[in-house]
């Protein structure tokens, strides 16, 4: 970039965040960098400016290049929780894109900052991550890069598997135990009505040597976590460390995958209300607005293959705004059953900025959805349940449901506990011999036959001992039950 243009960039910033003040966002110190393309890229694959090796980020970086080639996708920006927040934008962006993004960066930063999922993620992730990488090439030197590799596998195959509010809960398998079956010492009477209090259970003294032995205490979904501090094997501290650190960064990316409709929305809404200033106040010329109007179309269409989170998450924040602008919610608005005067309903609230606000601050997709999505912006959006089928040797996207009630349902059960199976470790002591027992909690869809397979080969590598894994499937319109076994011979599947 020439000095030129890298003074009216630093211009640009200085006029953003004046806007983006008076508009009541807050953020955190922002720095941006400009970067090439195939940084750009690499920093999309490896998930962070700075990471360890595995061939998955290999194999992203090949697929995120070839849709850039050919012009399936442009990597406007990429933008980390950290302390300061870090943002890098692509040096082949048109100067009037490049302000886009600049403004689309301090929404996400205002995002971050306030949204109450990302308040507990460390924000010093990109240093650790580069720490990390270091470590690991010392384990790769000292126990091989096949080793490492396979460690990392595992870890990978069931990053997810983790329980993204741990830090909320944090207790002991001990302090669990006295918790859930009343072991705690006696309490000090809490007053005149003690005797209304559920009393804690009373276990005869073989039974509590008995659920004392029982690990984990209750269900949990931390799965990784489970591994890493159970594995009967055991694991090697440099294990440990490999497996800790993929599920820190999972924990780190978490509130992305929670949030990543309001996120995106959030971001989207913003810019534009900061570029029509930066227009108003005739920062950039008639032509770059073109530009402006040109690439804002193109992060906002309509896809018929997938949700675009910036098209529909800030559809949604418009809609809130409107709405509670004009008072349309409550009781009084709801009983109205003449269409004529619901669509002329306007109290004059005038709190939808107050409203957006607060959403920003509690929500996260599934609830989000779920609440505020409603008929008008599925219609508004074209939100429908689209199939591909084959026409005239050719394929095309037709629309298979239109009914805007079920498109939310399909909708807001894909955003169920963030797109993740959720598998629970139920027993790690089946049977009394460390076997390992785990359930999946079936919520519509059943689990990938070849992933589950996969997976709990490398489940059963992280424990050594045979691992069991429940389901159920849809079959004859009812649910049948299916046991998944994993030993050191292969895996095995039995049906009811």
């Amino acid at each position: 970039m020439t000095r030129t243009e890298i003074e009216r960039l630093n211009e640009a910033d200085r006029l953003i965040q004046e806007i983006v003040r008076d508009m009541g966002l807050d953020f955190m110190s922002q720095e941006f960098d400009v970067v090439p393309v195939e940084k750009m890229l690499e920093i999309m694959a490896y998930r962070l400016p700075v990471n360890f090796s595995h061939w998955s980020f290999g194999r992203d970086y090949e697929s995120e290049r070839t849709r850039h080639e050919h012009g399936f996708g442009a990597p406007y920006e990429v933008v980390f929780n950290s302390d300061p927040a870090r943002a890098y934008l692509m040096d082949t962006n048109p100067f009037a894109v490049q302000v886009l993004v600049m403004a689309h960066v301090y929404a996400h930063n205002d995002f971050m900052k306030e949204s109450r999922h990302f308040q507990r993620t460390r924000r010093d992730m990109i240093s650790s991550a580069s720490e990390a990488a270091a470590r690991f090439r010392e384990y790769e030197r000292d126990y091989g890069i096949d080793a490492v590799e396979r460690v990392i596998d595992a870890g990978m195959a069931i990053q997810w598997n983790v329980d993204p509010d741990e830090d909320l809960h944090q207790e002991s398998e001990a302090a669990a135990r006295d918790r859930i079956f009343g072991w705690a010492k006696p309490h000090a009477p809490r007053g005149a009505y003690e005797d209304l209090l559920p009393r804690p259970p009373e276990f005869p003294t073989d039974q509590k040597r008995e659920l004392r032995k029982h690990t984990p205490p209750e269900p949990t979904v931390d799965l990784l976590g489970y591994l890493i501090e159970h594995s009967p094997r055991p694991l090697a501290e440099w294990e440990k460390d490999v497996l800790s650190v993929i599920k820190g960064q999972a924990l780190y990316f978490m509130p992305y995958r929670r949030t990543k409709i309001m996120n995106e929305g959030w971001a989207t809404y913003w810019h534009e209300k900061i570029m029509q200033r930066l227009f108003k106040e005739r920062f950039l010329t008639t032509e770059e607005h073109g530009l402006y109007n040109l690439y804002n179309a193109r992060v906002k269409a309509h896809n018929p293959r997938a949700v675009n989170p910036y098209l529909l998450g800030s559809a949604l924040f418009e809609s809130i705004e409107d709405r509670w602008n004009k008072g349309r919610f409550g009781r009084d608005y709801l009983e109205v059953e003449n269409a004529e005067a619901r669509e002329r309903w306007d109290s004059g609230l005038m709190k939808g900025r107050q409203k957006l606000f607060e959403v920003r601050r509690t929500h996260m997709d599934w609830f989000f959805v779920d609440e505020f999505l409603d008929r008008g912006v599925v219609e508004d959006l074209n939100l429908y349940v689209y199939l591909e089928k084959e026409r005239d040797n050719a394929f095309e996207s037709v629309v298979e449901v239109t009914a805007w009630e079920k498109v939310k349902q399909y909708l807001v059960q894909s955003l169920m506990n963030w797109g993740i199976p959720r598998i629970l470790v139920v027993d790690g002591n089946y049977k009394g011999s460390s076997q390992l027992y785990l359930k999946h909690v079936f919520e519509g869809l059943p689990l990938d036959e070849e992933y589950c397979r996969k997976t709990l080969g490398y489940i059963h590598e992280l424990w050594s001992r045979p691992v069991y894994l429940e389901t159920y499937e849809p079959y004859l319109h009812q649910l049948r039950a299916k046991l998944y076994v994993a030993d050191e011979q292969s895996i095995h599947v039995h049906e009811e």
